[in-house]
């Protein structure tokens, strides 16, 4: 019974493989003539839900005067 249970403690102690990747979307907007771009960065799941939401980001109906056309994202994997 000691065996089993050491046998198990161990299993649950050692640290597991995972992915260590991160995904990053990062939204602009332009808000001027001169180029002066504002920066969001959100962490997401995956690469997948990256394009999605940053898709959303650049087809939003939300407009503001002079923003609707300047609207850009990228997706980045961290580590």
């Amino acid at each position: 019974m000691k065996r089993l249970f050491f046998s198990l403690l161990a299993a649950l102690a050692l640290p597991t493989a995972a992915s260590a990747e991160t995904y990053w979307l990062i939204l602009t907007y332009g808000v001027g003539q001169n180029h002066d771009d504002r920066l969001e960065i959100i962490e997401v799941a995956n690469a997948s839900a990256c394009e999605i939401k940053g898709r959303e980001w650049v087809e939003s109906p939300t407009k503001v005067k002079g923003m609707s056309k300047l609207r850009r994202f990228h997706c980045v994997v961290g580590k």
